[in-house]
């Protein structure tokens, strides 16, 4: 079959790719679906093999179905393996580089670090209240981390913090305190780990190539009370053509850091020249609906989607409880 083919695109095939330059020495090949918990070794066989023109990872956008196939599990006695899926009311894959709402995941940036398109480093943090436990997940399934510092309730807890970045090593920093270097860089998958335990403050990561400074990057507690913030990715939309707006809901304290711990209803009302054609969250498990004005914001976002009926401007009136209103405005030409 692939002798009459350009290029032969192979699923989880990766084990192929030495084995066929020998045995094929015209195949060009494509991964077109490889895991992406393998994003390093898949990369350094592209990079190794002249007639491997590239890797598709499953997947770059998360999506609906399929529920549950990379989401964080945990071990227990009533759960001694993991499962492929996941029970309702699951509604996404869960292995996206990318949330449904269009929000980077940290495999993504851990990706751009790979590919060599990142120099400073990034952190994420795994979620305290597992620690400790087994953690199971599929091929599919990044390690259960969210890109924030603001953990309520777990002040002086232990915590896991990665660092993803290609350097000779990363120093990570709290609130001022070093808390040591660890190698990583390629031949350590591009991560390393620290533990320590949840403080508020400031979390920071320096990496270094050669005792040189390379880049470094900043986590911040989110302080204060919370505030409820809108943005429309573009001011100017066009009002026919099937053009859309989106509009990002977010929580946030007063010096604009994302408050991930604060989650709570968020309600809309548009009116002018446009509809509510969406509402939603990246929550992978819920009951709410798509068609809805009101949705719980999940890691302290949400995204509303417009549809232009018209010229005209479009207004988005959104509230939560303990926020004050905000609203944005979209004009359709």
């Amino acid at each position: 079959m692939v002798a009459v083919l350009d290029v032969a695109g192979m699923n989880y095939a990766e084990a192929r790719y030495a084995l066929d330059r020998d045995l094929f020495p015209h195949r060009i090949i494509l991964g077109t679906e490889t895991f992406p918990t393998r994003i390093d070794g898949n990369w350094r066989l592209v990079k190794q093999h002249g007639h491997v023109i590239g890797d598709f990872t499953w997947t770059g956008w998360d999506y609906l179905g399929e529920v549950g196939i990379g989401r964080p599990q945990y071990l227990t006695p009533d759960t001694p393996r993991p499962s492929h899926t996941a029970p309702y009311p699951y509604l996404v894959a869960g292995c996206g580089d990318i949330d449904i709402t269009g929000h980077r995941r940290p495999a993504s940036h851990y990706r751009e670090i790979v590919f060599g398109l990142r120099t400073q480093p990034y952190i994420a943090v795994r979620r305290p209240e597992h620690h400790g436990k087994t953690y199971a997940g599929t091929p599919w399934a990044w390690s259960d981390t969210v890109a924030g510092w603001t953990w309520p309730g777990f002040e002086g807890k232990p915590i896991t913090i990665e660092v993803y970045g290609d350097a000779d090593e990363v120093e990570l920093l709290l609130g001022g305190r070093s808390l040591g270097r660890r190698p990583v860089g390629e031949e350590h998958r591009f991560r390393t780990e620290f533990e320590t335990a949840y403080e508020p403050g400031e979390l920071l990561a320096v990496a270094y190539r050669d005792g040189t400074e390379t880049g470094r990057t900043t986590l911040r507690s989110a302080t204060g009370p919370v505030r409820l913030r809108a943005e429309a990715d573009r001011p100017v939309i066009t009002a026919a053509g099937g053009d859309l707006a989106y509009v990002t809901l977010s929580l946030t304290d007063p010096d604009g850091t994302l408050h991930t711990a604060a989650d709570r209803p968020v309600r809309v009302e548009v009116s002018g020249a446009g509809v509510l054609l969406g509402f939603g969250s990246a929550d992978p498990s819920t009951e709410e609906r798509f068609d809805a004005s009101e949705r719980r914001t999940y890691e302290g976002r949400a995204l509303a989607v417009l549809r232009p009926t018209g010229p005209g401007k479009i207004r988005l009136l959104a509230s939560a409880p303990e926020c004050d209103p905000v609203e944005v405005v979209v004009t359709a030409e």
